[in-house]
């Protein structure tokens, strides 16, 4: 699975609200890359997550592309 930085904020209608444990996404943040889609803006994007160390999703999230920085 591809791993990316968080580069910059989300705002609160991309949050998932149902899934993670309460935690805001902050630039700096890990995530997991899960799905890639087009907007409907047409600007390029996906859902990522944020994987606690003991396994456990902190929050996930529909970015923009430019809104992170693949790592892995």
């Amino acid at each position: 699975m591809a791993i990316a930085r968080l580069i910059s904020a989300v705002p609160p209608e991309r949050i998932h609200a149902h899934c993670g444990d309460g935690s805001s996404p902050k630039a700096g943040d890990v995530v997991q890359l899960d799905q890639g889609f087009t907007f409907p803006d047409g600007r390029s994007g996906g859902t990522v997550y944020c994987v606690a160390q003991d396994g456990g999703i902190k929050w996930g999230a529909d970015v923009y592309d430019s809104e992170i920085q693949v790592i892995e």
